[in-house]
């Protein structure tokens, strides 16, 4: 179980508090709510670290931290997710989000270049940012929309199935002792 895996390594950590490298963080780590399983959290966190790994920003793991520290939400869950879009898949990413904003403003999207360096991309920028940034944020709010719901449907899901599971061990526990007397 996941669940059970992250509430080890979390305990750990908070315990673990007298290590040199962890002096300091030592608030954050006293804080239980930063290490916090339960749905509100790890949904919250999925949304900030994906809706982060969406936009073009350097330093998406650090910045989806610290937006994560001010909305209370889970930190590793929060790291973790702002790793779901890879340095392998930032590029094409980012130049759907360019054509879709481009798009949305009416523009006509620049073809993909044949050489792709640094001289290319500062001399092109003034006119790429515009549609980069609007579709990132739309992409980024559409992705973390769906992301945050679905993973609120499933844990509701999950949760409503194990309750009916323990009601029916229950019941089957209570006929039976009852039979036995």
């Amino acid at each position: 179980m996941p669940r059970k895996f992250l509430r080890r390594i979390s305990r750990q950590y908070r315990v673990n508090q007298s290590a040199w490298y962890l002096k300091p963080f030592r608030a954050v780590l006293g804080q239980p709510r930063y290490f916090a399983l339960n749905r509100r959290s790890v949904s919250r966190a999925l949304a900030i670290g994906l809706f982060i790994s969406m936009l073009p920003v350097p330093g998406h793991t650090p910045l989806a931290v610290l937006v994560a520290l001010l909305m209370g939400a889970n930190l590793g869950v929060a790291a973790l997710a702002a790793w779901i879009n890879s340095p392998l898949t930032l590029v094409p990413v980012f130049y759907a989000e360019y054509r879709l904003g481009a798009w949305l403003l009416g523009r006509p999207a620049q073809p993909w270049p044949e050489s792709f360096d640094w001289a290319w991309l500062q001399q092109q920028m003034a006119l790429l940012w515009q549609p980069l940034a609007l579709g990132a944020l739309v992409a980024a709010t559409a992705t973390t929309t769906v992301a945050y719901v679905i993973v609120n449907a499933v844990w509701r899901w999950s949760s409503a199935r194990r309750l009916r599971r323990r009601q029916r061990l229950a019941r089957k526990d209570a006929i039976s002792r009852s039979s036995d007397r």
